[in-house]
């Protein structure tokens, strides 16, 4: 209902579920450059990244699966074909033991976070958590969103239900999660002036959630081929069919963070952000498309959302929620509430110097963001990105940057639970994938 909190973090969901109710190995990418200040809290990643062919494991009527990367590093590639029933089938048929396995541990550990943290809450909402549920909970997301949803989505689950072997109810919840929980995250969009090509457009989407989970012991692309809209790739994970990372054959790719404090109204009645995230991908042109698509939408939570599109050179910053959809770009971002970005290291000085042409930034450590970005302006690239995270130390579960314009994407995973090395995404090694490539897959030959 409109002015119920809604928001997404694993320390910090709980309240909004109640409030409902009321060493890799690798090289140098280039000469190493000073990125140590006092405002910024790690060290650069030089770890080069993995390049290579996709190495194909298995086929069937709609689907076809490959690993790329190596060792510990190592990521699926599923490309995926036709009708929402089909793609989610051949999905579920290629990585079903994963998905067995993937899902209900991920579940699982949810509601392990959320034993941990109740003792925390005030009495009267333990009570209220102890009635419920958290499936409860979940279902009630459902039902307060599927009128705005597409039925397109709920096929594809049932189709990954069939495919899987797994409980389409238990698929149905797992979906309704980026709802329920925060995440940290940092977004950017640097074109023209602030890149060393400046033909060039880099993107990043750090995703920073909870590295305890099983969430990383599968990382996946999903690229999809549908049979009404455009090819996109969704970087996330066996079983997963909506957005929270990913780019389209159109040139659009998304980025996202959570928000602390509401912006304006919130509602529980709406469309999901991980699904209408999904529907920019999928079904927008330009970047135009998406701002009117999310400035239309029935919308949810509070969150930030950043749409980038390669074709015009353009980012967009999102301050959506159910009552406001304000977009910023690098002439108006100052606008936004000093509050916002004090709350992330950005004092009044690092605002006063924050603007800058041809680039939007946003997400945790603000300030060692400004630091650093002032000092690589002009010279930045999707490699420099990439080193930048390890100094920010941003991205901890996912991270990918975007370079659209040589149409390749960068993608990191946190360290999984049967695999060596660095913990956090943005200190392993990165897998390049080439999407024009993955866009231009064939789909699997078999006979009727």
């Amino acid at each position: 209902q409109k002015g119920q909190y809604c928001s997404m973090s694993f320390a910090s969901h709980i309240i909004f579920l109640l409030v409902l109710l009321p060493l890799s190995r690798g090289y140098l990418f280039f000469e190493e450059y000073d990125t140590q200040t006092s405002a910024c809290p790690g060290k650069s990643n030089t770890l080069s990244p993995w390049v290579g062919e996709p190495t194909k494991l298995s086929s069937v009527a709609n689907g076809s699966l490959y690993t790329a990367g190596s060792g510990d590093d190592e990521l699926y590639i599923l490309h995926v074909y036709g009708t929402p029933y089909s793609m989610g089938y051949a999905h579920g048929q290629l990585l079903k033991s994963q998905i067995q396995k993937l899902i209900p541990a991920f579940m699982t550990h949810v509601e392990e976070e959320i034993d941990q943290y109740i003792k925390f809450l005030p009495k009267d909402l333990q009570n209220m958590i102890a009635k419920l549920g958290l499936d409860a909970v979940l279902d009630l997301t459902h039902e307060l969103t599927k009128k705005y949803t597409s039925e397109y989505f709920y096929e594809e689950m049932r189709g990954l239900a069939d495919g899987s072997g797994l409980d389409y109810t238990l698929i149905l919840r797992v979906h309704m999660l980026p709802e329920l929980v925060k995440a940290g995250c940092s977004m950017l969009g640097a074109w023209g002036k602030s890149v060393a090509n400046q033909s060039a457009f880099v993107q990043l989407r750090a995703l920073d959630w909870d590295v305890d989970g099983p969430l990383q012991d599968a990382p996946t692309v999903v690229v999809y081929h549908p049979d009404e809209g455009h090819d996109f790739a969704n970087v996330g994970w066996s079983g997963w069919v909506a957005t929270i990372s990913g780019v389209s054959s159109k040139g659009l790719a998304i980025s996202e963070k959570h928000s602390d404090e509401p912006f304006g109204e919130e509602s529980r009645s709406g469309i999901p952000f991980n699904f209408l995230m999904r529907d920019v991908l999928q079904f927008d042109n330009t970047i135009q498309d998406s701002i009117r698509r999310i400035q239309k939408a029935h919308r949810t939570c509070s969150i930030w959302l950043g749409v980038g599109d390669t074709n015009q050179k353009l980012f967009r910053l999102f301050e959506y929620s159910y009552s406001t959809a304000n977009v910023y770009d690098d002439r108006n971002i100052t606008k936004i509430i000093a509050s916002r970005f004090q709350k992330e290291h950005c004092d009044d000085s690092c605002i006063d110097n924050y603007s800058m042409t041809d680039l939007v930034y946003w997400g945790v450590h603000l300030g060692c963001w400004n630091e650093e970005l002032r000092k690589s302006y002009g010279k930045l690239s999707a490699e420099m990105v990439i080193q930048l995270l390890g100094t920010v130390q941003t991205g901890d579960l996912q991270a990918v940057v975007y370079d659209l314009e040589d149409g390749v994407m960068y993608v990191s995973n946190a360290k999984g639970s049967n695999e060596q090395g660095l913990l956090n995404a943005y200190d392993r090694r990165f897998v390049k994938l080439d999407v024009k490539k993955l866009f231009k897959e064939p789909r699997p030959k078999f006979d009727n």
